[in-house]
């Protein structure tokens, strides 16, 4: 299962300034970090947020996640510079601690 985050031009040019090349090219230019979730974290969002969409037949990622779920994952990785998949545990914890 993976997350999606889309990026537009001010967060690519920031990640690139930084070194983090996590972004992958998609969609003539579009660019988005693909993040790997394995099912027990993928409970834990569910949990967390009920309305997300769990596609497991065609694109099996997890979609429909907050806005501002995703901009905290892009926060982490730009200002703590830990890898995605490190930065959704990190956000994964911060909104755990918030509800």
């Amino acid at each position: 299962m993976k997350i999606y985050i889309w990026l537009n031009e001010e967060v690519t040019k920031k990640l690139e300034e930084l070194g983090l090349n996590y972004a992958k090219d998609v969609l003539g230019g579009m660019k988005r970090i693909e993040i790997e979730v394995e099912e027990n974290t993928v409970n834990e969002i569910v949990k967390l947020f009920p309305n997300v969409k769990v596609d497991t037949s065609t694109t099996k990622s997890i979609e429909l996640l907050p806005k501002h779920f995703k901009n905290e994952i892009l926060k982490v990785i730009i200002e703590k510079r830990k890898d995605p998949k490190e930065a959704l545990l990190d956000a994964l914890q911060t909104f755990k601690r918030l509800r």
